[in-house]
């Protein structure tokens, strides 16, 4: 299997993050995979933003409200195009958070401007936190429930991934739609203690943070059945440590480094 070079919330170098501008630079660049985050609205819709709440620098009207007590309405009017320190050669554009079905639209038209259709592969990160069910989004039966059909409606079921740090939402959701691809995001090594029991299931997919990251986890993970992709890898000699020690792939908000350097071409 090609190594995977997943791009973090879009094309970060280039657009503020979760933006449709940021998805569709991805896939110019050549991505195969783009990692997005899913909030919900108050009129049950879904968001795609890192943060369950309007905040700054992110956006520049901001009032610290969480999105589930906001409609879609409200949110789409609040700009988030500003550039963000963090990324020196963003640039500054006009847009808001859209909703996961607007991403689909656009960077499945701009891969068949390119010559390239059906190719993007979309892991969508449900945002989700047991202390927040019913403040900053649904109880996870409601949740994923959401999630489900609205995969089913895109049609794009082959080529979506679901994960989560919630193990909650993955497991609610492997019940409601089995042949889905989950992944879960591990960003404390405590949580392998409880793992596979805890979400139930051994997922396609276990992806840590990178400090977490050794050859004997990857070969552990390997043996239960799940590949292994590492968030958030910056570094090119990060990027190519991760392949050595085994990993499967890597989220990083620089695929345009990772897709040029040797030996992470899918070799």
């Amino acid at each position: 299997m090609a190594f995977e070079i997943q791009a973090h919330r879009g094309a970060r170098a280039f657009y503020p993050e979760n933006t449709l501008q940021a998805f569709c630079k991805a896939a110019d660049l050549g991505c195969l995979v783009i990692e997005l985050d899913l909030n919900v609205s108050r009129d049950l819709r879904l968001v795609v933003s890192h943060d369950p709440w309007v905040n700054i620098p992110a956006c520049a009207e901001a009032s610290n409200r969480f999105l589930y007590s906001m409609s879609f309405e409200e949110i789409a009017r609040i700009e988030c195009g500003e550039p963000s320190p963090d990324f020196p050669l963003q640039q500054r554009v006009r847009a808001g958070r859209p909703e996961l079905a607007e991403v689909f639209r656009a960077v499945e038209a701009q891969l068949r401007r390119a010559g390239r259709p059906g190719e993007m592969i979309y892991n969508l990160e449900v945002k989700s936190w047991p202390e927040r069910d019913g403040t900053a989004h649904p109880p996870p039966e409601e949740y994923a429930g959401l999630v489900i059909r609205e995969i089913a409606a895109s049609g794009f079921e082959r080529r979506v991934r679901l994960q989560s740090f919630d193990a909650r939402i993955i497991a609610v959701a492997k019940r409601l739609a089995p042949t889905l691809s989950y992944g879960l995001l591990v960003e404390d090594r405590s949580v392998f203690d409880a793992f596979p029991e805890r979400p139930g299931f051994v997922p396609e997919y276990v992806n840590p943070r990178l400090d977490l990251v050794d050859e004997a986890l990857v070969s552990w993970l390997h043996a239960l059945g799940a590949k292994v992709v590492v968030w958030t890898v910056n570094r090119p000699e990060e990027m190519v440590r991760m392949k050595r020690l085994g990993a499967d792939g890597i989220i990083t908000d620089h695929p345009e480094i990772a897709l040029q350097l040797p030996g992470l071409d899918g070799v």
